[in-house]
């Protein structure tokens, strides 16, 4: 069959997002998109140029087409007149389904791209625009109930939500809980100590984890002590460069290892990510449980565990079997900030779980969104979440 000469930019671009969806951002490349399309490299490469401005264009269509998503959510919620903070948390949670559900394909684009950003700073002006365009339609849906801060809260807390979205979004327990998140920060992020909706959190948080076993946690496989050595150096690939940058010539070289041990221990690509995950998975469990680690080095600070559970969760969309540890580390956000949160508080303690969960999903999100514009630096995280805390204990 000969090849096409020439492609229109929207069949490029689903093409392209279902290589992302299936292998990551590393999945990208020209040779597996021009088979995707049953064309040429050269024939693509003469439409639009290198690959840096393919992935560019991709990301500005991707953009607009995503643009035309938001304005027909804008509309529907400005005909409604929202004055509500439960209604709007409602619509909020609609726009998030959506996004993971009829959008998912153009939203697991996003959310790799954001993951790959500090690694791939040739794709941060593009994606600023992009992230730009969601803050601006975030600030618009939150403009009548008139919370300077709540349009940026909402982008950064959809910004980690939409993830765990991808990954879990089928489980209604878990929709539940996102809906009850949304209803807070929408609303009375601090609640009375019988506020209804904590026995509404409390049910379907433990319901959260009937994927997990007898313990209510994920439990990570045993590992030789080679092994457990060697996920030290593939976790560490995936909390600086995500999931997709890693295989066996990455590790072997990092590592020091010879490639040929390497897989001997770990044959297939998928041992390599299954193996660094559950390194991941110990560490910011230890993290959550707030457990004294031996070694201070195998702590986690916020910005490898916002990057290393995006990446979890991003993974677990094409790998069922980490789906469990997803949700764990979804239901599990906020659990050790409760403490934090209290301790900071002046007077009686007024935050619960279900507030400290969306503060800190909040806090997660805006730490990725900072690391589009390269190394993520705390400062605007921590500065939005502490206007979001100031304006519930003042209301």
């Amino acid at each position: 069959m000969p090849k096409r000469a020439d492609t229109d930019l929207p069949s490029v671009l689903h093409a392209a997002m279902t290589l992302v969806a299936a292998n990551g951002l590393g999945g990208l490349s020209l040779r597996p998109l021009a088979e995707q399309l049953d064309t040429t490299v050269s024939a693509l490469s003469h439409r639009f140029g290198l690959k840096d401005t393919l992935v560019a264009s991709l990301i500005a269509a991707a953009r607009a087409e995503d643009g035309a998503f938001l304005d027909r959510w804008l509309a529907r919620i400005r005909a409604l007149d929202v004055r509500d903070g439960a209604l709007l948390g409602d619509l909020v949670d609609a726009v998030v389904g959506d996004m993971v559900g009829v959008a998912a394909l153009r939203t697991r684009f996003y959310c790799e791209l954001i993951q790959g950003a500090p690694s791939h700073p040739e794709i941060a002006a593009s994606l600023s625009t992009w992230r730009d365009q969601r803050l601006t339609f975030w600030r618009a849906v939150a403009a009548p109930l008139g919370r300077a801060e709540l349009g940026d809260v909402l982008h950064a807390f959809s910004t980690d939500e939409i993830a765990h979205g991808l990954a879990i979004g089928e489980l209604a327990s878990y929709r539940w809980l996102r809906r009850l998140n949304l209803q807070r920060l929408c609303g009375e992020l601090v609640r009375r100590p019988d506020s209804p909706d904590l026995s509404q959190f409390a049910v379907f948080h433990a319901a959260l984890g009937d994927a997990l076993d007898e313990t209510g946690r994920y439990r990570t496989p045993a590992m030789s002590e080679w092994q457990t050595t060697a996920a030290r150096h593939i976790s560490a690939l995936i909390v600086e460069e995500g999931a997709d940058a890693v295989t066996h010539r990455a590790v072997a070289s990092r590592a020091g290892y010879a490639n040929s041990t390497l897989a001997y221990h770990f044959p297939r690509q998928e041992d390599l990510l299954k193996a660094g995950i559950n390194d991941i998975i110990v560490r910011v469990q230890g993290t959550v449980d707030a457990q004294r680690m031996s070694d201070p080095e195998y702590e986690l600070n916020s910005i490898e565990i916002a990057r290393a559970t995006f990446a979890i969760a991003l993974v677990a969309a094409r790998i069922p079997s980490l789906k469990p540890f997803a949700a764990d580390m979804r239901r599990r956000r906020g659990e050790n900030y409760l403490v934090r949160l209290n301790r900071l508080a002046e007077g009686e303690a007024p935050f619960d779980l279900l507030s400290a969960q969306a503060i800190a999903m909040t806090g997660i999100g805006q730490l990725l969104l900072d690391g589009v514009r390269g190394p993520a630096a705390e400062t605007s995280a921590f500065a939005l979440i502490d206007r979001l805390q100031a304006n519930a204990c003042l209301g």
